[in-house]
């Protein structure tokens, strides 16, 4: 069964980056102004928060995930966080995607690890299930954040074309 001690603290960096990564897809497929852009960036941890809190009963993932997003780490995995993130931001920096096509790939392939990292640690085909729900949850929720097109809140549409195509492959992909 799935803990939080099933994964060491770069694993939860990864495990949790891989949703994060989805809803900044959303967020980069058709930016929106800045109010826009953190109504949206917020609605990729509060829906997270929602779905796993939702679901952490029903699978070993979701409780491991709700654990371990609800424990506050020790300086030593403060430190082992720090350094994982500035290892992915230089490598950020230096692979930098040069259009829309390249960003996908990598998140997809961010998620292909992340899946594969949960089947290697065990986590059963009904929690792959879940754990991609959520992430599909996300872009939702990232799309219907913040009106697009519209003018100081009138007009616009909650999810603009460019959002629902990208929520198309996201929802194959992951479905």
């Amino acid at each position: 069964m799935i803990t939080k001690e099933s994964f060491t603290v770069e694993e939860w960096a990864q495990i949790i980056s891989a949703p994060a990564s989805i809803g900044a897809l959303v967020v980069t497929a058709d930016p929106s102004g800045p109010l826009g852009l953190i109504g949206e960036f917020r609605a990729i941890m509060s829906s997270m928060q929602t779905y796993v809190e939702a679901h952490a009963a029903e699978s070993g993932l979701m409780g491991a995930l709700k654990e371990y997003m609800s424990s506050r780490p020790t300086e030593q995995e403060q430190e082992q966080l720090k350094q994982w993130a500035e290892t992915q931001q230089e490598e950020m920096k230096t692979n930098r995607p040069n259009s829309a096509e390249e960003l996908q790939q990598r998140v997809r392939e961010t998620v292909t690890s992340v899946i594969a990292l949960l089947r290697g640690k065990g986590a059963s085909e009904d929690e792959i299930s879940g754990f991609k729900a959520m992430m599909v949850s996300i872009a939702e929720a990232v799309a219907e954040a913040s009106k697009e097109g519209g003018f100081l809140g009138f007009g616009g549409v909650r999810v603009s074309d460019k959002e629902e195509s990208i929520l198309a492959q996201i929802r194959a992909e992951l479905g």
